[in-house]
């Protein structure tokens, strides 16, 4: 069999599988194409030449996809293409050609020969149009078989509603667990989560959390944000019905650090419990007789200051102790109910005079009130108001005579706080002993 008849044979199969195929001289860079594309034949792209890589440019530039010139003409240079062979890296060129008015993706295949007398190039272009764009959308399919594993155990969870949002692009689509939300009539998803996320805020979110939520939700803000911290939360008021919904966004990285999570989630019911809780504290630490603050909260008071004083940053402050005189003669002649009024009178007149520092009932007829800041300044002169007062009520009936001692932190003197309020405590009790002695004898301390 004749040698070149079986060498066309070949070259007519193997050019089957190529829309085309270059031959270029390696040493004066001449080209021929063969082509049996008619497709590829339309783009009019010269078939031969003098100079491959030189007419290769303005060829390419006509038909090779925008996206893709750049780096293609940087990878079609000879000295690149000779380098990359050297180096054993060049595999080939995926690019995209727009034949009529459609990017198809086309592979070039580079094959570099030598013999004894000439050296030379094979170049395939082959289309894998089909082929790219099934592994395309295979991973594409992947990819959303990951997101929705992600949203479904998030969704699980804990949340009402997820959004799932492209960092990028700012594209988002809304997963929902229910139909809590469905009369706010967001959309399920939309080309800007950020954009919409505005309009919805402005309608939506109640006035006074309005100008907090629309900082927090700026794409810069929580692109910041969330460098620094994986995950983060805001907590706002939504207007659903009749009524404000209390709801929290917790916002996160998705696991490729693109995508950002933010789910949705009602927290009415756990608000609730929380003002609850806070109202049994409240009450735990508060006086029921008088509502100023009881013993558990001076003993936390105390803990404080002692904490302070141990680390060397306590500023300075004065302990006041108030005791009532004759509470037991009032029980005893007017009744108890008497004697609750005249502990509230008294009380209030502490609380009027020392209006800036917690006043705290430490004891059925005795208070505590913790002077520090402007109060703590203004100590003497606070105290003289108090004894002036006290000393005016001798000898009106139901009206309060309350004993008081004043004493002030010194750090050279005090290791803690309880020496201070027994100093304080011996004061009140001299001053204990001269108003009985000024009501006895009819006239003032």
């Amino acid at each position: 069999m004749d040698n070149d008849i079986i060498f066309n044979r070949i070259a007519e199969a193997l050019l089957c599988d190529y829309s085309s195929v270059y031959y270029v001289d390696g040493v004066t860079n001449e080209y021929v194409t063969y082509s049996l594309d008619p497709k590829f034949r339309s783009l009019k792209i010269e078939m031969e030449g003098k100079d491959f890589f030189k007419n290769l440019i303005p060829d390419s530039e006509k038909v090779v996809h925008p996206d893709d010139w750049h780096v293609f003409k940087k990878d079609i240079q000879k000295e690149n293409l000779l380098r990359d062979m050297n180096n054993g890296t060049m595999q080939s060129i995926v690019y995209r050609l727009m034949i009529g008015g459609q990017p198809v993706y086309h592979e070039l295949r580079l094959i570099r020969g030598m013999s004894k007398v000439d050296e030379y190039f094979i170049l395939g272009v082959k289309n894998i149009d089909r082929q790219v764009r099934m592994q395309q959308e295979a991973e594409r399919l992947d990819n959303e078989r990951r997101i929705y594993n992600q949203i479904a155990e998030s969704l699980a969870s804990r949340y009402d509603t997820i959004y799932y949002v492209d960092s990028v692009t700012n594209y988002y689509i809304e997963f929902s667990a229910s139909n809590q939300y469905k009369e706010l009539n967001i959309p399920k998803e939309g080309e800007d989560f950020f954009s919409e996320s505005f309009k919805n805020i402005s309608m939506y979110i109640h006035p006074e959390d309005k100008d907090r939520v629309l900082s927090a939700l700026e794409k810069d803000y929580v692109i910041d944000k969330l460098k620094t911290e994986r995950h983060y939360v805001l907590e706002y008021r939504l207007h659903i019905g009749e009524e404000f919904q209390y709801t929290r966004l917790s916002i996160m990285w998705a696991n490729d650090l693109r995508h950002i999570i933010m789910g949705v989630e009602d927290i009415s019911e756990e608000r609730k419990r929380d003002i609850a809780l806070r109202n049994a504290n409240q009450r735990a630490m508060s006086d029921e007789l008088t509502g100023v603050k009881n013993m558990n909260a001076y003993q936390d008071a105390e803990t404080d200051l002692q904490r302070m004083i141990d680390s060397g940053s306590c500023q300075p402050f004065a302990l006041l102790i108030c005791d009532l005189n004759d509470l037991k003669k009032v029980n005893d002649t007017r009744g108890h109910k008497a004697g609750d009024e005249y502990i509230r009178a008294a009380c209030r007149m502490i609380c009027r005079i020392f209006a800036h520092s917690p006043v705290f009932r430490i004891g059925g007829d005795e208070f505590a009130v913790v002077l520090r800041k402007n109060d703590y300044t203004d100590r003497s002169q606070l105290l003289e108001s108090l004894r002036t007062e006290v000393n005016g009520n001798i000898g009106i009936e139901a009206a309060p005579i309350v004993a008081s001692g004043l004493a002030d932190y010194d750090s050279s003197l005090h290791q803690n706080v309880r020496q201070v309020f027994d100093l304080a405590d011996s004061r009140m009790y001299e001053n204990k002993k001269s108003l009985k002695l000024c009501a006895a004898g009819g006239g003032a301390v």
